[in-house]
């Protein structure tokens, strides 16, 4: 019989959920929330065939289709919930969603794109510790409970600086679980620069991709285009500056453009994926909170307020379509 090391329940467990579960599962109970893939996931487990990682059937412990059918079945609380959902504010709160399976010893691990996210969870929960991880990988699920993924993943971890508690000892403990699967896990001393960085990327490169309907080498071949992700990148650069770090526009334009060119050719977004099958984007957290930042701080940012209105009024639309066909 397994001894298990954790109890983890994994809160939208779509293509890097399912990833995640499954090199946890190594060493972890995983109670798995699915949502449209829960008859497949229930029935047959996930289907992942992975470059690094290889071929399997990945059947989670359990699999559930709530928060709450989870919380009532489990016997025990849970060590970890893994938040893996997409970060969409303007759709579902997060906090709430998960509030039904939080115990006072309960350490809430998200693993979601953005800036800004912790926020509403140390807000609602600020006993409980919080471990951000910045994730890198490309994998997605072709149709229900089939996992592919491409290349290489590395996670970031580090401290949340805002956070209400000290969660080193959580943070150490599941990363050291991470690494049982052989994850590829960087520690950082401040979680949200990792953010900021990131953020370079997905608030030029993302939103432009899915407003034109050009994947990033075409993007690269309009100059056009080009001198729009320049200028949203400046103006985040500019955004995370004001907040105390020190990058610099040159010098991140370059890197971004030229890691495009060699590691993301004909690459598609998240934000222009989730445009094109007519789900909102996540553009709270990816253009919004560096909005808002950049405002109270009294930067001038014409580019990235712009491009976030469009986005914003792009998914209003998408979402208001969505209940004229309900």
């Amino acid at each position: 019989m397994t001894i298990h090391s954790a109890r983890i329940l994994t809160v939208g467990t779509g293509a890097v959920g399912a990833i995640y579960s499954w090199r946890l599962s190594q060493s972890c109970n995983i109670t798995a929330v699915c949502r449209s893939n829960y008859e497949v996931v229930k029935s047959n487990g996930f289907n992942i065939d992975s470059k690094k990682f290889g071929q399997a059937i990945f059947r989670p412990d359990h699999v559930v289709k709530t928060v709450s059918e989870a919380a009532a079945a489990s016997e025990e609380p849970f060590d970890y919930i893994l938040v893996t959902l997409k970060a969409l504010p303007e759709v579902y709160n997060v906090a709430e969603l998960i509030a039904p399976a939080v115990s006072p010893t309960t350490t809430i691990v998200l693993l979601q794109n953005g800036l800004g996210i912790e926020e509403p969870i140390t807000t609602a929960f600020p006993k409980n510790p919080i471990v951000s991880i910045v994730a890198y990988i490309g994998t997605s699920q072709v149709e229900p409970g089939v996992i592919r993924m491409g290349g290489g993943e590395s996670l970031v971890i580090g401290r949340y600086n805002a956070a209400p508690v000290d969660s080193e000892q959580q943070r150490e403990k599941f990363i050291g679980l991470l690494e049982k699967g052989n994850v590829e896990v960087q520690k950082v001393d401040d979680v949200e620069r990792v953010r900021w960085q990131k953020l370079f990327w997905n608030a030029s490169f993302s939103p432009v991709c899915a407003i034109t309907g050009m994947n990033t080498s075409e993007l690269l071949r309009n100059e056009n285009a080009v001198a729009t992700v320049k200028n949203l990148i400046s103006d985040v650069v500019r955004a995370a500056c004001a907040m105390g770090y020190d990058f610099d526009v040159a010098e991140q334009t370059q890197i971004m453009l030229e890691r495009t060119e060699k590691t993301a050719q004909n690459y598609k977004p998240s934000m222009q994926l989730d445009l094109e099958r007519g789900s909102p984007m996540e553009v709270e957290v990816i253009l919004g909170t560096a909005v808002r930042r950049a405002k109270e701080k009294g930067v001038d940012i014409p580019h990235l307020e712009t491009i976030y209105n469009m986005a914003s009024a792009i998914n209003a639309h998408t979402m208001e379509s969505k209940k004229s066909q309900l």
